[in-house]
């Protein structure tokens, strides 16, 4: 019993620990939405509900988001006939992919710093990311291609999105906190 209870406990602190970061994300798959909050506690019963399907120790952001998305691909999904104009599966693939580079108060400052950014990648980092974000293949397409699984280049691409997320929010620190 106290195991469990370890777990739950652990799993309602990394819930918790995301929300701001999660609500983020859906934001940025549903920009104007009335439905963000309605979608952002559905995304939560259903990370509750798979709670037993999470390890700990594993990329929980990564989890979640993967979920998060599917939440909002199925509430456009049935708001279709009310959308105008649709956003259709691609833009709310590529906004998923790109979701964090989103900064309204300083958009070219954070394009330049990802752009730096992106020239600190290894070669095989970058290639990886120029595959996925270059190329119209899918990502089992990609994985077949390079003779890799789908989940070991998800994981890749996880850890590379987030080696340049803190890579730009350096940068970004240092533009805001007043140095060059």
């Amino acid at each position: 019993m106290g195991h469990q209870s370890n777990t739950t406990s652990e799993f309602i602190k990394l819930l918790t620990g995301h929300q701001s970061s999660l609500r983020a994300y859906i934001v940025s798959l549903m920009p104007g939405s009335d439905d963000i909050d309605d979608v952002l506690q559905d995304t939560n019963v259903v990370l509750w509900k798979k709670m037993e399907s999470f390890e700990l120790g594993t990329h929980f952001q990564a989890w979640a988001f993967a979920i998060a998305r599917n939440m909002v691909k199925a509430n456009w999904k049935n708001k279709k006939r009310d959308l105008s104009p649709v956003l259709n599966q691609t833009v709310i693939d590529a906004v998923a992919q790109t979701w964090f580079q989103r900064d309204a108060t300083h958009p070219s400052a954070k394009q330049a710093a990802l752009d730096r950014c992106l020239k600190t990648l290894r070669e095989s980092e970058r290639a990886l990311i120029d595959a996925r974000y270059q190329s119209p293949k899918s990502l089992e397409k990609h994985a077949k291609v390079i003779g890799r699984s789908a989940e070991s280049i998800r994981v890749s691409l996880f850890r590379i999105r987030e080696k340049l997320r803190q890579c730009v929010q350096k940068r970004m620190a240092t533009i805001e906190g007043g140095a060059a």
